[in-house]
């Protein structure tokens, strides 16, 4: 994952000069302009009622969320009551000063009412004292309407209806979009190419460390999540975008798995599938594993050839049951965060050294205990662990 992000640079170099003019044949550069870079792709027709109300400017992640339905209720709760407090502490504010305002405008059209005062009657002291009070009565309630009244009503309109209309599920659809700190300065069509700073930005929101979290609690300074992205995503997958008369035929779920979302001027929506860059390496990984074999010992070549055919049949048979294992535990979406992870650890500078291993697998095992799996049980079900990530190296 980390050694995709880093491609674009390269494709840099492509540029060249166009050929001489009226030649009419085609330059590198335009030939690269004809293909977005690489690990970018034209975005599937399927995704497009998704990604056509977006806005072109802004980054946007996609990934499913397989935590617990109980961890994602937790994760709602607490804004709940937060919210709840805040419309508490507001109700009971509007309650404390409903008749100061009105007093307090009916003095300033030159009405007698119980605010009023005589200010001839009134000392220096007294009047600044009597200025000021008001004017920190104003300004907290300024602060009050502007800054803690907009919560509990982006609440309501953002993840209220997001759960009104989605509910909670086992395998719930996440839209990330960037925050205006991110792509405020981003050149649309160059930053893939350039910046390798907003590049790793990036990554580090897709690791599977980072989204083995519950979709609420991925907010932070660079990410924001798209509750009406989400809800479109969710009636895409049961069927029901669409006009009523002329409802569209459902999405895969697996469509949204963990994927970088962009447009650009020259090739509109593109979509770099995370996911899948690191699930293809799964039927490989056998060549992996004899590759490995072949560097130990590359004596008695026929007889290793062999001798690899049969343990790779044997490593395939152990994935595909491995893989069958989790599907039918319904938890198939596991295999594929597996894998993520593990290729995650693998690609970082050093390679897969013992330590990133020790703590790939812890990182597994509390991936396996969140979903409710037990991790000792399941690995000696399906015959060790040993060649497991040697596979994925």
């Amino acid at each position: 994952m980390a050694k995709s992000a880093r491609r674009g640079p390269k494709a840099k170099g492509s540029t060249t000069t166009s050929s001489s003019s009226g030649s009419g044949t085609s330059t590198p550069a335009s030939q690269s302009a004809a293909m977005p870079l690489p690990p970018f792709t034209k975005a599937p027709s399927t995704l497009l009622p998704l990604l056509s109300p977006l806005s072109p400017r802004e980054i946007y992640l996609i990934h499913i969320d397989t935590t617990p339905i109980s961890q994602k209720k937790q994760a709602f709760v607490v804004p709940v009551l937060m919210n709840l407090a805040i419309v508490g502490l507001l109700a009971y504010r509007v309650y404390s000063v409903r008749h100061i305002y009105p007093a307090m405008f009916a003095s300033l059209v030159g009405l007698t009412t119980a605010l009023s005062v005589d200010t001839a009657t009134l000392s220096w002291g007294d009047l600044s004292g009597l200025l000021l009070g008001r004017f920190f009565t104003v300004l907290l309630d300024y602060f009050l309407v502007t800054v803690l009244l907009p919560w509990p009503i982006r609440f309501v309109f953002g993840p209220v209806q997001w759960r009104r209309r989605v509910g909670f599920r086992d395998r719930e659809i996440i839209v990330r979009r960037s925050q205006s700190g991110l792509t405020q300065d981003l050149k649309r069509d160059r930053w893939i190419r350039e910046d390798e700073e907003t590049r790793d930005r990036i990554v580090t929101a897709v690791t599977p460390e980072k989204v083995r979290k519950t979709g609420y609690l991925l907010v932070d300074k660079d990410w924001d999540l798209d509750y009406e992205a989400m809800i479109v995503a969710h009636e895409m997958v049961d069927g029901g975008h669409g006009s009523p008369d002329n409802k569209e035929q459902a999405v895969k779920l697996e469509e949204f798995r963990t994927a970088v979302v962009v447009n650009t001027d020259a090739h509109g929506w593109l979509v770099w599938r995370v996911d899948v860059e690191n699930q293809s390496s799964v039927p490989d990984a056998d060549s992996s594993a004899s590759s490995s074999s072949s560097k130990k010992d590359q004596k008695g070549k026929g007889k290793q050839e062999t001798s690899d055919d049969a343990v790779r049949s044997a490593q395939r048979d152990q994935i595909i049951e491995f893989q069958q294992k989790l599907t039918a535990m319904g938890k198939e979406d596991l295999f594929y965060r597996w894998v993520e992870l593990i290729q995650y650890e693998s690609t970082q500078p050093g390679g897969f050294t013992p330590e990133r291993q020790v703590s790939a697998m812890k990182q597994v095992k509390q991936l396996f205990e969140e979903n409710d799996v037990d991790f000792d049980k399941f690995w000696e079900d399906v015959g060790g662990m040993e060649e497991f990530t040697e596979q994925l190296d």
